[in-house]
């Protein structure tokens, strides 16, 4: 190769640069040809081809996530279908499961688009033979001094996405957390909010949950406890129970709540206050409340009707 050409353009010259340089023998105007044409073209060819490998990607990660939190559900759904699990509803895919999806996708997709950029930033920038040595290590000693400034805030984030994805809960769902008992009310990638049942709000970190507990995953339970007078004849009593809860659950207000025909279990416990009788119900998530205060109506006019005496004792402890 001609050295005139090799000082210009270098061992591997551009196909504008050697044009150039065949057309000039001028040292200046082949650099600058190789500037502002051949690097820009290149430059513009990563541009695109990282648009398309991004583009692809987020799609991806879009489907992975749906499958992964859609998966489980389907599953139970499909063995409660066949009869191999009644542990609760059938899983419907509803409004909470795609807000959930949709929000871990967003995270997944800004990773995805966060990593490809940033290589295509990098050879873009090795295009113009910077030297990318100082920005390498000043990025990792920012990184670093963020990395130990904010590690709480890795680890809330960390959290709070394990929590979307595996669905711990939404919002909506009575919870226990063991900081905050109540109702979520917001739920991020690095805050939770729950509302007491005071009207407190309370803000927990996602870090700091520890455990959770769902009070209104897929279904809801509740139980109508009945303290009779130790001298009321029992038999007499459940059976006038069982009528009264059969009564309250062919209710037009009722049914739709009810999972399954509530059950009166029997005598849970004797003692000082009376014979309790318990029964339980199973109501779609969140709905216990209004089916038991419903329950408890109904089974204290059918007792008053039969004149089933209730305990009047207290409790003096």
């Amino acid at each position: 190769m001609d050295q005139g050409l090799i000082d210009a353009c270098g061992e591997r010259p551009s196909w504008f640069c050697e044009g150039a340089w065949n057309l000039s023998h001028h040292r200046l105007f082949a650099r600058a040809a190789d500037w502002f044409i051949t690097r820009p073209l290149a430059a513009i060819a990563i541009v695109l081809v990282a648009w398309l490998v991004a583009r692809s990607l987020r799609r991806g990660v879009t489907t992975l996530v749906e499958r992964v939190t859609k998966g489980s559900q389907l599953a139970s759904s499909a063995l409660q279908i066949i009869g191999l699990d009644d542990h609760g509803p059938v899983a419907m895919i509803d409004a909470r499961q795609q807000s959930r999806t949709a929000t871990v996708s967003a995270v997944a997709r800004a990773a995805v688009s966060w990593f490809v950029w940033s290589i295509a930033v990098l050879l873009v920038l090795g295009l113009f033979r910077l030297d990318l040595a100082p920005l390498l290590a000043g990025a990792g000693i920012a990184g670093l001094a963020v990395g130990l400034g904010a590690q709480s805030l890795v680890r809330d984030t960390i959290a709070g996405f394990f929590m979307l994805l595996e669905d711990h809960c939404g919002v909506g769902d009575e919870v226990d957390l063991g900081h905050a008992v109540g109702t979520v009310e917001g739920l991020t990638l690095r805050m939770t909010s729950v509302r007491g049942t005071d009207g407190t709000l309370w803000s927990i970190p996602n870090g700091a949950i520890q455990r959770v507990g769902n009070r209104t995953r897929s279904w809801s339970a509740g139980f109508v406890d009945v303290t009779l007078a130790n001298d009321a004849d029992v038999d007499a009593a459940i059976g006038t129970i069982g009528e009264a809860i059969d009564e309250a659950a062919l209710l037009p207000e009722m049914a739709p709540l009810l999972l399954e025909p509530p059950v009166v279990l029997g005598v849970e416990r004797i003692d000082h206050l009376g014979t309790v009788v318990r029964v339980s119900v199973r109501t779609s998530p969140g709905q216990q409340g209004v089916v038991l205060r419903e329950f408890r109506r109904t089974v204290k006019r059918h007792l008053a009707a039969a004149s089933v005496p209730l305990s009047t004792a207290t409790n003096r402890n």
